[in-house]
């Protein structure tokens, strides 16, 4: 079976084009026979045992009763040949597009009041599966999404919606791959197999820093087989009163981190030094998977 427009991997939908790819996935935009459009992504599985497949399937499934403004719904999960289809809603892009556009039309990085404003979003949605339970799993303290970064922050319009959740664990147990987290958005925690409240809001804190600062705070990439000795941004980069909250977000014990993601950005938003009034320079999406287009909003 290939993957290629015209298929029709779930019955009544067929492929239009892809959107994007990774190294075990790829997600394309399907189109129903009324018209209506959504996401598919297709991960290879060639590479998992069948216990292991069966145990994503019912993960994946628990996770389509999840319903929550800035979480992209999981309408279905499907088996096609060597594939699972992850069915979700599409989007017009994310936040990893947004910022290349700023970086593109402005020669800058995201104004940090419109990152938080975003990021708010997010925090709420990462909050709101911290306290999750699962149909197939009473004995949860809540989920972490245990991939949060910026492609996996997806913008409908101007609102911001958590995507892909293939990573996604219980808070204290122990994650059956293994660690399999995105550096340097993964928190310590993770390279041990297991997530904890607080894992999200490790990579939420890491998002923002990229988002506002770009490259520039981050050192380098290589983080070898094991967790890196210390947090991967240069918090000497950052404004000083942004220092404090950043680093209790990215401490390396989950317990000693803000007491929830909105926590977080709120001390993130009232450690501002300077405020902004009136109106500033914004981007915003226009259009599935589209263009950005700048436009002046009141801060």
């Amino acid at each position: 079976m290939t993957i290629e427009a015209g298929a029709k991997p779930v019955p009544g939908y067929t492929l239009t084009h892809l959107l994007g790819a990774g190294a075990s996935s790829e997600v394309w935009e399907a189109q129903s026979a009324e018209g209506k459009k959504l996401a598919f992504k297709f991960l290879d599985c060639r590479k998992h045992s069948p216990g292991m497949i069966a145990g994503e399937v019912k993960l994946l499934r628990s996770l389509t009763g999840l319903n929550h403004p800035h979480i992209i719904p999981l309408t279905g999960v499907h088996s096609w040949g060597k594939y699972l289809i992850l069915m979700m809603e599409l989007a017009d892009g994310s936040l990893d597009d947004l910022h290349r556009s700023y970086s593109e039309k402005t020669n800058g990085n995201m104004p940090p009041d419109h990152a938080l404003d975003l990021l708010d979003q997010a925090a709420s949605a990462l909050d709101f599966l911290g306290t999750a339970k699962l149909t197939n799993s009473t004995g949860s303290r809540g989920l972490q999404h245990c991939d949060v970064k910026p492609s996996n922050l997806l913008l409908v319009g101007h609102r911001l919606k958590v995507a892909d959740f293939g990573l996604c664990a219980g808070s204290g147990w122990h994650m059956h791959r293994g660690w399999k987290g995105t550096y340097p958005y993964a928190a310590p925690e993770l390279f041990n197999g297991a997530a904890a409240p607080g894992t999200d809001q490790y990579a939420l804190a890491v998002t923002f820093c990229k988002m506002v600062m770009g490259d520039r705070p981050f050192f380098g990439s290589e983080q070898g087989n094991g967790p890196p000795a210390g947090i991967p941004v240069d918090l000497a980069k950052m404004r000083d009163k942004e220092v404090l909250v950043l680093a209790r977000a990215l401490h390396p014990h989950p317990s000693a981190r803000w007491p929830s993601c909105k926590a977080f950005i709120q001390a993130l938003r009232g450690a501002q030094e300077t405020p902004r009034t009136g109106e500033s320079v914004r981007i915003f999406p226009r259009g599935i998977h589209g263009s950005m287009r700048l436009e002046l909003a009141a801060s």
